[in-house]
């Protein structure tokens, strides 16, 4: 009988010690999980989730060699206008698999397109604020007319709670009191009201972004402590920018979208009016690379958004001169690829652009390491969604 129970317990540890097997494991693979180096490491994915990543072996059916190779999470453009459901498949080859909207005059549609883009391979994952908060006639309403806006008849209260009705995933507000293109200033909520929206949405634990592009806008509408702004500064006539700017920023640790990269992008199909409206009154690259560098310096949390819409920045391969802009601020790669992947999650407390045991297994496997040089980041060997490939 004794030799029966040892014989059983024998069992029962050789059991319970044996290493856990996985559905996939990829061996020997360079990993960044989005705020920092791992090195070599194992990953291991169990249906659509990380399951371990270990600097053991790990035991699975179905083994990959990653050697040469470099895991990243899945790249996020924090401020695009998708205006069509082809734009979530645009930026999906190239590794760009979080798309974060930042307007839409049809909140319907948006929530549609929300919930195709978590399942479906080739489409990146959309998250969206639903309508901008806005005035009767400011922007965009000039572009969406059907859109709710803040009045007489809708309360900031009732506006918000319509948003989270509609299921949006951060509250987003529209302070744009200036010319363009020679076209006079549109209305614009006050300041007070913009400070009203923040309070009420933040009660009800909603991050809120603010459209704003002057020093004088963020200067006031910083005081009501927003997570953050979507935009960096714009115009010429903020320089040279003082350190206030960058101080409260900082201070109130608020969050900036950079979307300056269309700096970069050539103007040769422009019609000449625009080419030279754009040359006299917005920053150019070398300007906006200086302010980002600051930035940088003082501690503020950058993350990379492009503003992506029809007819200006591609939801594809125009995300890259974001990055490139960050280059010539002299951002190390590691703090490059942080404001293209983790920096987003911290800025909308999202579960994206993070790798780690439990989160969705979404990544992109590379063949050259993007911390040598963030060009790489276009060696795309293979995108993995749910923890399948096409």
């Amino acid at each position: 009988m004794n030799r029966i129970l040892m014989l059983a317990l024998m069992a029962l540890i050789i059991c319970c010690s044996k290493p856990s097997e996985y559905d996939i494991v990829i061996k020997n693979v360079s990993l960044f999980d989005g705020y920092e180096d791992h090195g070599i490491v194992t990953i291991a994915i169990n249906s659509d989730t990380i399951a371990a990543i270990s600097s053991q072996e790990l035991l699975s059916d179905s083994v990959i060699d990653g050697s040469g190779k470099f895991i990243i999470p899945g790249l996020v453009n924090a401020h695009v206008h998708a205006a069509s459901i082809e734009h979530l498949k645009q930026g999906y080859e190239l590794g760009i698999m979080y798309l974060l909207n930042m307007h839409t005059g049809l909140e319907t549609r948006e929530q549609e397109w929300k919930k195709l883009s978590r399942d479906s391979i080739g489409y990146s994952i959309l998250y969206g604020s639903g309508h901008a908060a806005t005035v009767s006639g400011g922007h965009p309403n000039q572009f969406s007319p059907e859109m709710e806006t803040i009045g007489d008849s809708v309360s900031i209260e009732q506006w918000v709670d319509n948003r989270i009705a509609q299921n949006v995933d951060y509250i987003k507000i529209v302070r744009d009191n200036h010319e363009w293109m020679g076209y006079p200033p549109l209305p614009t909520l006050e300041y007070q009201e913009i400070g009203g929206i923040i309070d009420y949405a933040s009660s009800n634990g909603y991050q809120t972004v603010i459209h704003a592009n002057t020093v004088d806008e963020v200067l006031k509408i910083a005081n009501y402590k927003p997570s953050g702004f979507v935009h960096m500064l714009d115009y010429k006539e903020d320089l040279p920018v003082p350190d206030e700017y960058y101080k409260v920023l900082a201070d109130n640790n608020i969050f900036v979208v950079t979307t300056g990269g269309m700096s970069i992008k050539s103007m040769d199909e422009a019609p000449p009016f625009v080419k030279e409206w754009v040359n006299n009154n917005l920053l150019k690259a070398s300007e906006r690379a200086e302010i980002i560098g600051r930035m940088f310096n003082e501690g503020i949390l950058i993350v990379a958004g492009t503003d992506a819409q029809d007819g200006q920045m591609n939801f594809s391969d125009d995300y890259f001169l974001e990055l490139e802009l960050y280059e010539r601020a002299g951002l190390p790669n590691l703090e490059i690829l942080k404001a293209a992947t983790g920096n987003a999650a911290k800025a909308f407390d999202l579960p994206i652009g993070v790798l780690k045991i439990g989160s969705q297994a979404n990544f992109v496997l590379l063949d050259e390491n993007p911390l040598d040089d963030i060009s790489n980041l276009k060696t795309v060997n293979q995108v993995w969604k749910n923890g399948k490939i096409r």
